[in-house]
């Protein structure tokens, strides 16, 4: 009786985990023969011509060709990305709607207090497409070389310096506070309203300093007119080898680079997002892509969505304790 017991359980167990390995194989059946039934939405909750759309539309073009569907970028600007952000979060967890975003997508629910969304709960990571690093820039009127010189030559002038980033509540905003209290040297905020009028008045002396993009001080520095400093990070800018780190100049606290990514709704199926990225990153392989994206000074990357879920995590413990020390709100 014990014997017939014995082999009736293990023929259960036997059957059990057949029916496992069944259901996991037609789980990756499904991802990979039903989807994409129908055309899939790339929200970019941005206005178009920013990095985010570029790379969006870049990567789009190839996934449309492959998945044999028209891929849409669908531009949802607003609140800080947290319209589209919202959108995407609410929406079936499919693979049909996707969310290109950037490392706002961590910062706003901090910085304004409360968001219609939790970027850990209510969406997934894809792939880090891109990686993106903030540089201090010193512009033609300032007398410096090296981010070291500058709390000297603040000291110097007897009062506040200015320094400019693309917005208020920004990454380079929240970090160059970080900078100014771990260097013990006093900066006054000028928020632009995005990079370009920023790049226009420090190439011509209107602002002496600004936390611009790796993309920009590789297109301007070659002038003369712009001179980087330091680059936020826990390694070099891939287009600035030769700019040290906040780290490397010893001032600690500005170690988070930022990012491009692709989430999806929370509750999408893991083998589907495994194909997605896996697609993604066959298309920021492509040498087209690449050349193009470098000429724009975006340096790519790709990744799985368990690694770049890991990055998710970290940014947003390093950016609600970065955002909570500063100060800085948004209404």
């Amino acid at each position: 009786m014990q014997q017939h017991r014995r082999r009736l359980l293990q023929q259960l167990a036997s059957g059990a985990s057949a029916g496992l390995l069944g259901s996991l194989g037609a789980a990756t059946a499904w991802a990979q023969a039903a989807f994409p039934s129908r055309p899939v939405r790339v929200v970019v909750p941005f206005p178009a011509g920013g990095s985010a759309d570029v790379i969006a539309r870049g990567v789009s073009e190839r996934l449309a060709k492959a998945w044999g569907q028209p891929v849409v970028v669908d531009n949802r600007p607003g609140a800080a990305g947290m319209i589209g952000a919202d959108a995407v979060a609410k929406a079936p967890a499919d693979g049909h709607t996707l969310l290109m975003t950037t490392t706002t997508l961590m910062q706003a629910p901090s910085l304004y207090g409360k968001a219609p969304y939790d970027p850990i709960r209510d969406l997934t990571a894809i792939s880090e497409l891109a990686t993106t690093h903030l540089v201090l820039a010193a512009g033609p009127e300032l007398p410096i070389q090296h981010v070291k010189d500058l709390p000297a030559h603040v000291a110097r002038l007897g009062k506040a310096l200015p320094y400019g980033t693309f917005g208020q509540g920004s990454s380079g905003h929240v970090q160059m506070e970080i900078f100014a209290r771990a260097a013990k040297v006093p900066l006054v905020h000028v928020a632009y309203k995005g990079e370009n009028p920023l790049v226009t008045d420090l190439l011509g002396g209107h602002v002496p300093l600004g936390t611009i993009s790796a993309g920009s001080v590789l297109q301007h520095s070659r002038t003369g007119k712009v001179r980087p400093l330091a680059v936020a990070g826990a390694s070099r800018s891939p287009l600035l080898p030769n700019v040290p780190t906040f780290e490397e100049a010893g001032f600690a606290g500005l170690e988070r680079h930022g990012w491009l990514g692709l989430f999806a709704p929370a509750g999408s199926p893991a083998p589907l997002l495994e194909r997605i990225s896996a697609d993604v990153n066959r298309a920021l392989a492509d040498p087209a892509v690449r050349e193009h994206m470098i000429a724009l000074g975006i340096a790519l990357k790709g990744s799985t969505p368990l690694a770049f879920a890991e990055v998710v995590k970290a940014d947003q413990a390093y950016w609600a304790k970065a955002i909570r020390d500063t100060g800085i709100k948004l209404d």
